[in-house]
């Protein structure tokens, strides 16, 4: 009967407090309830870890900046608006989500967001830039225990650095003659423990998608392929604030960053990790 109730008290606890929807870069099937207004600052480093101490292992290397809002809208119970404006190709989003389910185990959140790249739109041996696009995502969450949560996060992307362009293929193999066409389907997992009521594990991956499985990022010669892509660190939680630290492969932030597979290459290697931290905070 306790257990009942401590459970119970906590779902009702979830249901009326708002929280930042987002772990790392994948969105949390959370929300901002009310007229609440949520704030991120997101900042990724691009020199991996492992050039050296005398660079602070990467964090004297070039970094992404990014900067979002989320906010409540109380008339309508689960759903978020928010914007985002990230320092890599200048991409900004804006979008919507809604939780459409909020259940003692499991949660689950609809997303909608259209993505624009602000730069001027040209054509690099990665791929192109200046791309805009949307990205549609269905955040879900499963409650393993009250600590444990497993998430799974089907994504599509409907355009990527490489849609219209003829993937290249590692040497030796049939070069491509048509072009990559279509948005890309990916499904992102993740897995978040809580160790205290204030820090906790977080880690995401995000698979490669079926169609790079044999292709390489162009101007690459060495016969990589693109690569999956990860996050993995700790948060620590305080009065409306959560700070998150993470080593990540992966240098964006975005849904079209994170999911399509292609950007920028793809993911680094898994060894040329590097780090990252989000900081939110709740008005």
């Amino acid at each position: 009967r306790r257990s009942s109730d401590l459970l119970l008290a906590g779902g009702a606890l979830r249901a009326e407090s708002s929280e930042y929807p987002l772990v790392v870069n994948l969105p949390s099937a959370e929300r901002m309830q009310y007229w609440d207004i949520g704030v991120v600052f997101t900042h990724r480093f691009v020199q991996p870890v492992k050039d050296h101490g005398k660079d602070v292992y990467g964090l004297d290397g070039f970094t992404y900046a990014g900067l979002g809002f989320t906010f409540g809208i109380k008339p309508i119970p689960g759903l978020n608006a928010f914007i985002y404006r990230t320092s890599d190709n200048k991409t900004f989003t804006f979008g919507l989500q809604e939780q459409v389910l909020n259940g003692e185990r499991v949660r689950m959140a609809i997303r909608a967001e259209r993505f624009d790249e602000v730069v001027k739109e040209t054509t690099t041996p990665l791929g192109k830039v200046g791309i805009s696009g949307l990205a549609i995502q269905v955040p879900t969450e499963i409650f393993i225990t009250d600590d444990i949560i497993f998430s799974v996060v089907p994504s599509y992307i409907t355009k990527t650095t490489t849609t219209d362009t003829i993937l290249a293929v590692p040497p030796g193999h049939t070069p491509n003659t048509k072009p990559n066409t279509g948005g890309v389907f990916n499904v992102g997992l993740g897995l978040r423990i809580g160790f205290t009521e204030k820090f906790s594990f977080v880690s995401e991956y995000y698979p490669r998608p079926s169609k790079f499985a044999k292709a390489a990022p162009g101007g690459i010669t060495d016969g990589t392929t693109y690569q999956n892509g990860f996050a993995a660190g700790i948060s620590y939680k305080t009065f409306k604030h959560r700070f998150t630290l993470v080593g990540t492969n992966a240098s964006g932030t975005t849904p079209n960053q994170v999911m399509s597979g292609d950007y920028g290459g793809g993911p680094r290697l898994s060894g040329n990790w590097s780090i990252g931290f989000n900081v939110t905070r709740i008005f």
